[in-house]
């Protein structure tokens, strides 16, 4: 330790000849808390989160600009957000912790998308303290911010009396030498931790040297308050007076640290405060006991807690939500995409047949928007199961053709495809993986000029098998390419939105390539210059007999009874079974499903779940026990996996979601 007689006041003189500021602890002003986002609104709402805590909130939206801010002036927190243009979170956390003044400055990272481990460990590594996700929960965000800035406080606070005490040591040396060498030691010992509360205890040893009790050599105002004395009070009394029970155990913890020189960490409560505790040793028979007040901590993860069980109840809301979202609009559209099929077969006119097809299009892209919907909400539970089997590449790319077919010839596309030399074999589910290849399809073609080329070309490289779709269509600008896979991202579009989608259909596709093992990536060489998409799945052993798949056709035509208190998607899907040749009656209710039943004799019964009064599953139930061999077809707007796990449990042959695809109904209706 240096002489405090050789130690000067800083003048604050800098180099230039100007004076520097007085230090931020020395100052009555509020602290600072710095706020760096690329985004001004976010800074916004941060700020008014932190509004109430007395606090002064500077903002940067660059990382080099919050390097200049922390070079003029101290911050008690710096949240940090982590993806920006230019410089990011990580470089600049990295370059925070370089410099001196601000290695113990607390960061806490704040990100707007999923972080991965990895992500979390690099942030970690560069210096973060914490993580938190947008959108952010405010008492959450508040509750951190408030004890960080409770800890710079304490800490300042006891800066300043560090400089006080060392003054005062320095004024009383010469009287004092010996005694205030050894209060020096102890109060170095002390304050060098930052603690809120401080005990120092003395051994007290029998005759043999073993250590039976402890006396309370010093102690804070804090830590005499918390054991319910003054500091007069407590000096000089020996712990087994002052703890009663936990005598013993303190004991055994200061004797263990005395003898070992080990520090001790335990967390202890006392009255309705929550402590973390720390025990070393000054000499072999002095110990430091300082303690920090976790409570708020404790609160806030119970907080945490109780609120991750609140982003899961409101998950689970979200879904029902949604699976109600998806019925009550798949009704709607039900009886328009029935009608507008049925009109494709009647109507001559080929200008009538124009407008019929344009309604079967619009209807057909708001199922996919719902199915799309449906699908994120499922992926992000993890509640996709994959039904996997052994299939050829080039079947899953023939379907995904099929499905962007009307878009592609409405937009006058050239679309080729190149196949593979050999069959290319994958383990995958045929309609997911379908799904993925048509959603990179769909995006080629809307984001391709009319008259434009799309190209799908498979190979073999190395173990996976490739699919590769480039077109000629607008690009990607460099800046949004790494986020052409985020949920809900889209590039600068028109204020008209002509091109439409939510932006979700790349985010379905990357997360459902993953669940296959696989990966897809995108490159452009710009704006303008079109863009190429690149799916990767692993190649599968090919099977020893290829399976081959039978369309079941219609060898007779049956009867039909279609029950849906809906009458318009009643009457129209019955209208379209009809024109295939089916005999029908419709009905619309479950009482007279019964009745007409018993007398119509049909062979399939296509059956609305939603009915009012008697629901499907109970129609369904008794029509099973009066007519054992009956065909029952489920026709719902819900067609979540549990949904059809549920009727296919209550006994239904099938599930068919609405609008229901025609094609696909003939093939239920006419199987045996």
């Amino acid at each position: 330790m240096s002489d405090a007689k050789t130690r000067r006041p800083s003048t604050g003189v800098r180099t230039d000849g100007t004076t520097a500021p007085p230090p931020a602890e020395a100052t009555a002003t509020r602290p600072n808390i710095l706020l760096v986002d690329d985004q001004p609104a976010r800074l916004l709402s941060y700020q008014a989160v932190l509004s109430g805590l007395g606090v002064e909130c500077v903002r940067a939206q660059s990382g080099a600009e919050a390097l200049e801010r922390l070079m003029k002036q101290e911050f008690a927190v710096i949240l940090l957000d982590v993806h920006m243009p230019g410089m990011d979170g990580f470089e600049t956390a990295r370059m925070i912790r370089e410099h001196p003044r601000f290695e113990r400055t607390p960061i806490i990272f704040i990100t707007g998308i999923h972080v991965t481990e990895f992500d979390q460990l690099k942030g970690y590594e560069v210096g973060a303290i914490d993580y938190i996700s947008v959108p952010i929960v405010p008492e959450i965000l508040r509750s951190k911010v408030a004890v960080l800035v409770e800890l710079y406080q304490r800490r300042s606070e006891l800066q300043v009396l560090n400089r006080a005490l060392e003054e005062a040591r320095a004024q009383l040396e010469s009287e004092h030498a010996s005694e205030m060498a050894q209060t020096r030691a102890e109060l170095e010992a002390i304050f060098e931790n930052p603690s809120h509360y401080t005990l120092v205890l003395h051994a007290v040893r029998d005759s043999s040297g073993a250590i039976v009790d402890w006396v309370y050599r010093s102690a804070n105002q804090n830590s005499a308050k918390v054991l319910g004395l003054t500091r007069q009070e407590l000096i000089g009394r020996r712990a087994s007076e002052i703890l009663g029970e936990r005598a013993q155990r303190a004991n055994e913890l200061c004797a263990g640290v005395a003898t070992t020189r080990e520090i001790a960490h335990y967390e202890a409560h006392f009255g309705d405060r929550d402590f973390l505790v720390t025990i070393f040793a000054m000499s072999a028979d002095t110990v430091v006991s300082s303690a920090i007040d976790i409570t708020e901590r404790k609160r806030a993860e119970l907080a945490l807690r109780e609120s991750g069980e609140r982003l899961r109840e409101l998950d689970r809301r979200k879904d029902e939500f949604l699976a109600m979202l998806s019925h009550e609009l798949r009704n709607p559209v039900a009886p328009i995409r029935n009608a507008a099929e049925a009109l494709q077969r009647l109507v001559p006119d080929d200008q009538q047949r124009s407008l019929v097809a344009m309604v079967q299009r619009q209807a057909g892209q708001l199922s996919r928007l719902l199915d799309d919907l449906l699908d994120v909400a499922r992926i992000t539970q993890g509640r996709i199961e994959l039904r996997q089997e052994v299939i050829d590449l080039a079947t899953l790319i023939a379907v995904a053709v099929e499905t962007v077919e009307p878009l592609v010839r409405e937009k006058r596309h050239q679309l080729t495809v190149t196949p593979a030399t050999q069959p290319l074999y994958v383990s995958a589910d045929r309609v997911r993986l379908a799904q993925c290849l048509a959603n990179v399809l769909n995006n080629a073609a809307k984001y391709t000029d009319p008259g434009g080329k799309i190209e799908v070309r498979c190979y073999a490289d190395g173990g996976e098998a490739v699919v590769e779709i480039e077109d000629s269509g607008i690009g990607i600008s460099a800046d949004f390419l790494p986020r052409a896979f985020d949920l809900f991202a889209q590039s600068e579009r028109s204020l008209d939105r002509s091109q439409g989608g939510l932006g979700i259909g790349l985010s379905i596709c990357k997360q459902l390539v993953e669940m296959h093992g696989g990966r897809v990536t995108g490159s452009s060489p710009g704006s303008g210059q079109g863009a190429t998409f690149t799916v990767r799945v692993p190649l599968a052993e090919a099977p020893t007999t290829a399976a081959r798949s039978e369309t079941p056709t219609a060898t007779s035509r049956g009867r039909v009874l279609v029950v849906d208190d809906n009458r318009d998607a009643a009457d129209s899907l019955a209208l379209l079974l009809q024109l295939a040749g089916y005999e029908t009656r419709t009905v619309y209710s479950g009482e007279g499903a019964l009745e007409l039943a018993a007398t119509f004799r049909p062979a399939t019964v296509l059956l609305d779940i939603g009915l009012p009064g008697m629901d499907g599953y109970e129609v369904g139930r008794r029509l099973r026990e009066r007519m054992p061999a009956i065909r029952l077809v489920a026709i719902s707007g819900y067609g979540r996996d549990e949904d059809k796990q549920r009727t296919k449990a209550a006994g239904f042959d099938a599930h068919l979601i609405k609008p229901v695809d025609m094609g696909a109904l003939e093939e239920v209706v006419a199987s045996k």
